[in-house]
Formats: structure tokens, sequence, C-alpha cells
């Protein structure tokens, strides 16, 4: 067998071995569940889970839980203070509050969930850490904060993690370390307990939080990084190769796009081009010098060029950096009717600050669909050009 073969064989095995390994069924059954959390890009984002949290804790919410899932959060706090040895509020304490009245806010005083309750006498700092840790001595501030704002009652600090785990600085009053697995728990136990008495579009999505939870912010067996990594060390060769392989893969067809630009040369001349985008200028703007001041994007120092975008299949006109004034002004035409008439530029409330899309026509399928055939694309990619030219440009 000759060298090449046995590599051939080798490389089979290894994309064998990947499609029959049950963990890539379960992590392709987790990436196709529909999650509102992952339609939104909000499954890591800090500020949203505390917007969540701080929803979930009013006794007011719209959740209809009243003071449920806010009483076993402080009872389950409580209880891991005990057995940190921390003291002060006790589960006891805890059973015996009212918990009416209470004021729920989110940012306040930088504070990501604050509790203050006047009646029980007590103030819960929530510091929630998605992903970065503590910083610049914060932990200090609130509990300085609190005490100066809110004289006179007990303070309750408690610092919530994926993993529970501890504060990386000294504090003055050590904080109550909690995981996020509490959180799941609780939301587990409140659709056991009280799913019958909710609404089952708040059930839904309470459902859809928890599991969002083990998918990206615990340590669980459906956590999808972690899964996706374990899959990765298992079958590193075979992933390897289709990392190797996506690129050509991508790439087919591309010279379609390019070619039935390159047709109108008269129109269109090569600028710089990569894997992701071919730049092409307009000769008839070169006598312009203000459009020769770009800087930081291509050598030509060309402002404005039009640009394929080979992914997204699409055409756009780009105002790359260069001075403001300059930009200032291409910008205000490109959104005026009248200097632009009968064009749909891209309408937008601001200038972005280094390059800004001033226009953009799809050249095949819908903007951003699947991979499509481009041979039999070819002429509907001409035609959206030869329309682009007739009308637009």
């Amino acid at each position: 067998m000759t060298t090449a073969t046995s590599a051939n064989a080798t490389s089979t095995l290894a994309l064998q071995q990947l499609i029959l390994d049950e963990d890539l069924e379960h992590l392709e059954d987790l990436l196709a569940e529909f999650n509102l959390f992952d339609v939104l890009k909000i499954e890591r984002r800090e500020l949203q889970h505390s917007a969540l949290l701080a929803w979930l804790l009013d006794p007011a919410g719209s959740h209809g839980l009243q003071d449920y899932f806010l009483r076993r959060f402080l009872t389950a706090a409580a209880a891991k203070a005990q057995d940190e040895g921390i003291t002060g509020i006790t589960p006891l304490d805890v059973d015996a509050w009212a918990l009416t009245n209470i004021e729920v806010a989110t940012e306040r005083h930088n504070i990501d969930v604050l509790l203050i309750s006047q009646d029980d006498e007590f103030v819960c700092i929530v510091e929630n850490k998605i992903g970065a840790s503590e910083h610049s001595d914060q932990l200090n501030r609130y509990l300085d904060t609190v005490e100066r704002e809110y004289q006179g009652l007990t303070r309750f600090p408690i610092f919530l993690t994926p993993d529970g785990i501890e504060p990386e600085s000294e504090t003055t009053e050590p904080y109550v370390p909690l995981g996020y697995e509490h959180i799941a728990h609780l939301i587990e136990r409140t659709l056991e307990t009280r799913g019958s008495t909710i609404s089952s579009s708040i059930a839904q999505f309470l459902t859809q939080y928890a599991r969002t939870l083990g998918r990206y912010v615990m340590t669980t067996n459906d956590n999808i990084d972690a899964l996706a990594l374990q899959i990765y060390h298992k079958h590193r060769e075979a992933i390897d190769l289709i990392i190797k392989a996506k690129p050509a893969f991508e790439a087919k067809g591309w010279s379609i796009l390019d070619s039935a630009m390159e047709r109108h040369e008269r129109l269109f001349r090569s600028d710089f081009d990569n894997r992701l985008q071919h730049r092409f200028y307009a000769p008839d703007l070169e006598d312009i010098p203000e459009l020769h001041q770009g800087n930081g994007w291509t050598k030509s120092g060309r402002m404005l060029l039009f640009e394929v975008k080979y992914r997204e299949r699409a055409l756009v006109l780009m105002l790359g950096p260069g001075p403001e004034p300059t930009r200032r002004r291409l910008y205000e035409l490109s959104q005026d009717p009248d200097a632009v008439p009968d064009v749909s530029m891209r309408r937008t409330q601001k200038l972005n600050r280094i390059w800004h899309t001033l226009y953009r026509k799809p050249l095949l399928g819908k903007d951003g669909s699947s991979e499509p055939d481009y041979e039999q694309g070819r002429s509907q990619v001409e035609a959206a050009i030869a329309t682009f030219i007739d009308q637009d440009y």
C-alpha cells in the first residue's frame, strides 16, 4: 500500500469514527433544538441574565409566582452561607420575612441586581458574573455604597457565578458564593410545583431558560462548548480535515461572481481581493482627489469602493476610513433621495466610524442564504449586475 493510499485510509477511518460518535449526534440535537435565547443571541450576555433574574425575584413580576422564587432563592443563599461559615442571615430569618413591598433594581449603583426591603430590614446585593471576574475592588465599593445608601438595613451580599466560586479579591464582608445550578434547580422546582398555576407561555419560557443555563452557562453534559471541545479532542484528525476542506468548499463558484463584474471592465477595475471579498474601483471617480485620501484600508488610498462579498453573495458600495468631512459629505449624499434619485441606498441613523455600507444588492439567492448552486445561478448573478448597472450605477 502506498503512503498516499495509507493516509487516505486513515483519514477515511477518522471521519467514519466521527460520524458514528453518539456525542456528535447529541451535539447536533442540541443545536437543532429551538431556543428563544439562541435566536436572540443573548445566551451569554450578563445584563440579560441579570434582568431575567431580577424579574424572577420580583414578587410583583408578570410571572405570577409572587414571592415563591424570591423566598427560595434567599433561603438557598442563606443555607449556602451557613455551609461556608458565613455568619449573618439564616434560613430561619428568611422564613420569618414577609417579603412584601420588595424593591427590585438592576444596575442601580452599578450593582447587577439589588433587593431592598424596609419592612424586613435587609438589602441584598447580587453580583452576577457569567464570564469576566470582578475588577477594581468593585465588591467592596458595592458594600460601601449599600452601607451609605441603606443605613440600618442588614446587608446580604451574594456572588453568583456559573460554578459557585468565591470572589478572587479580598472583601471587607464575605459574599455568599452561589452557583447557577441553584438557579436552574429553582426553576425546575418551580415548574414542578407551580407549573399548573402559571401560564403555559411563562412555563415554556422558564423551560427554555433552564435549558440555556445547562447549554451555555453551567458545566453539564448538555453544555455545548464543553461537548464540542470533548468531540474535538476525540476526533481532532477528522475535524481538522473538515476545517481544511471548508475554504475550498466556500470558494466554489466565487469566480462566477468575479467574472460577472469583470465583464464590465470599463466601469469596474480590481483594487484588492482576498478569500472573503473582491473590491473594485470606478475609473469614472479617479479624477476626484478627495476620494484618494483613505487610510488604514487598501494600499490604493481609495475611500469609495464597490465590494463583492463572497459569502453573502452581495454587491455593496463601501465607504472606508479617511478624512471625516469627506466621509460625512458622502454619507449625507447617500441619505438624500434628491441627490441619488430612484436608487435604494442603505438608510441608517448614523455614519459608522470606520467602514460604512452605502448601498447593497444581493447577487444570488436570498442575502445570506445557504450554499447555492453557482452554475445554475450564473445567469441570476449576471442579470443582477446588469440590472445594477442599468438602474443604479
